[in-house]
């Protein structure tokens, strides 16, 4: 059986049995829409999400050269019916894998890279754009819960290594930070600590105006007296 797997995690990729395989634009814009879609796509939805420019007739036509354009392996790509379009039920989709990840994340050390993953960056539709917002919130709540489950099983270094994730994808996000202090506080790095609370303040000044909540500022306000 073939084995088929696309990537949408930092950036698009087909392998056939492991092998790249070269996709046209059209056609690679058109699997990663069916591969964000938990649902068949109609037709003329498709056409329009992936040419919003062109009048309808010309998405259509668009969208039957890209279909045309596809590689064909024995399994299909994607299940064309009269008037909707479905990703091969064959395709594995890295994409898919982490969000049923994120989900519940298990305290699996390869889990962080995952995590951190971007979903098709430098893609500009909008369609994408949706998915990435929303990606973006549930990575950090993984890669928080990830962090905690970690230190609940004495693996400061990994626990460290995903709420360091955490804080790259949002380096204003004070939850990410505040679990930083306290690793470095656990582990009998004061300094560490305290710069890692500078870092974070210094920033949330410079760019919102703000000041670190309580809750932060009370876990090192003992080392900066």
């Amino acid at each position: 059986m073939t084995r088929l797997h696309l990537q949408l995690l930092d950036g698009f990729r087909l392998d056939c049995d492991r092998t790249p395989v070269h996709v046209v634009p059209g056609a690679r814009r058109l699997l990663a829409l069916l591969a964000l879609r938990d649902t068949p796509v109609p037709r003329p939805v498709a056409a329009t999400l992936l040419w919003p420019d062109a009048t309808s007739r010309r998405a259509g036509a668009c969208l039957r050269s890209s279909l045309w354009r596809l590689v064909k392996p024995p399994e299909p790509l994607v299940v064309v019916s009269e008037d909707t379009l479905t990703l091969g039920s064959d395709v594995e989709v890295d994409f898919r894998q982490a969000c049923a990840f994120a989900a519940s994340p298990g305290a699996s050390p390869d889990a962080v890279g995952m995590l951190k993953a971007d979903l098709l960056p430098g893609w500009w539709q909008p369609w994408v754009q949706v998915e990435r917002d929303w990606w973006r919130q549930a990575r950090l709540r993984a890669l928080e819960t990830l962090s905690d489950r970690f230190r609940s099983c004495g693996d400061h270094h990994h626990a460290h290594q995903a709420a360091l994730a955490a804080v790259q994808t949002d380096p204003l996000r004070e939850s990410a930070h505040r679990t930083l202090v306290e690793l470095h506080l656990a582990d009998g790095n004061p300094a560490q600590a305290v710069r890692q609370y500078q870092s974070y303040r210094t920033r949330l000044r410079a760019e919102l105006g703000l000041e670190p909540s309580a809750h932060i500022h009370d876990l090192v306000r003992p080392l900066l007296r």
